[in-house]
């Protein structure tokens, strides 16, 4: 096997943001950073990828354009959110992002849009609160399997894999809602020497059983994008989400 992929923080994306914009709101166990903008009758709440905070979402967000009102999330202990320290779980994740929706006041249902780690604590949020949830964007996350497999590779200490694989695995179906899966261009992960073959195929059949959830659940893989898939290919990223907005609204 070639190197593993690592995912780790945007420090030149983070570098832009300055000082961080939103809201803290008091939560279980700390505070918990929240940033909204724009406008629109149902709110996307965009998840990060392992590291990378809420600012990570601006260039994604200046695509979508101020006629879509987004919040960016910032887990525990990232970013502007304080809390719980590594190793961070889906559960744990999940259950913080719930309590950050509720003091916020965001109306409900909402769509979640997620990067890499965010794929474990979407399945397991959509899982818990179904009622919650409209429609659901990903872009190349990680799957359980995964998960499990590369615990300490590529998880630990930031985050628990194994347990997080553990939670997620007990939700087998989502409602019928909509849900895009957006995975890397597995050409760019070979020519960067990522992962080997073998792995690539369990991505793709771990991202495709993942879609299954939910009954209208697709992948689609997007040229010339790699991990990053909404910074690579961010106007492919974003009809994703005005797909998804357009069927619930």
């Amino acid at each position: 096997m070639n190197r593993l992929i690592v995912i780790p923080a945007l420090a030149a994306m983070l570098a832009l943001s300055g000082c961080a914009t939103g809201s803290n709101y008091q939560v279980k166990g700390g505070q918990a950073h929240l940033d909204c903008q724009g406008e629109g009758s149902t709110t996307v709440v965009l998840m990060a990828g392992m590291g990378d905070d809420s600012a990570v979402w601006q260039p994604f967000r200046d695509t979508l354009g101020l006629d879509v009102r987004t919040c960016a999330w910032d887990y525990p202990g990232v970013g502007g959110s304080t809390g719980t320290p590594a190793p961070m779980t889906a559960g744990v994740a999940a259950a913080s992002l719930n309590a950050t929706l509720t003091a916020a006041g965001i109306d409900e249902p909402v769509v979640l849009v997620g990067h890499s780690i965010a794929g474990l604590t979407v399945r397991l949020f959509v899982g818990q609160h179904p009622d919650a949830v409209a429609g659901v964007v990903l872009f190349d996350p990680t799957v359980s399997s995964f998960a499990w497999r590369y615990h300490f590779s590529q998880f630990a200490p930031a985050w628990d894999g194994a347990v997080s694989s553990r939670e997620v695995d007990r939700i087998t179906a989502w409602p019928d809602i909509p849900f895009e899966i957006l995975r890397h261009d597995p050409a760019v992960y070979r020519d960067q020497q990522m992962w080997d073959a073998e792995v690539e195929d369990a991505w793709i059949e771990g991202q495709a059983d993942y879609a299954r959830l939910a009954p209208a659940g697709v992948v689609s893989e997007v040229q010339g994008a790699g991990h990053y898939v909404h910074l690579d290919q961010p106007q492919i990223a974003a009809d994703a989400v005005l797909r998804v907005l357009n069927e619930v609204e």
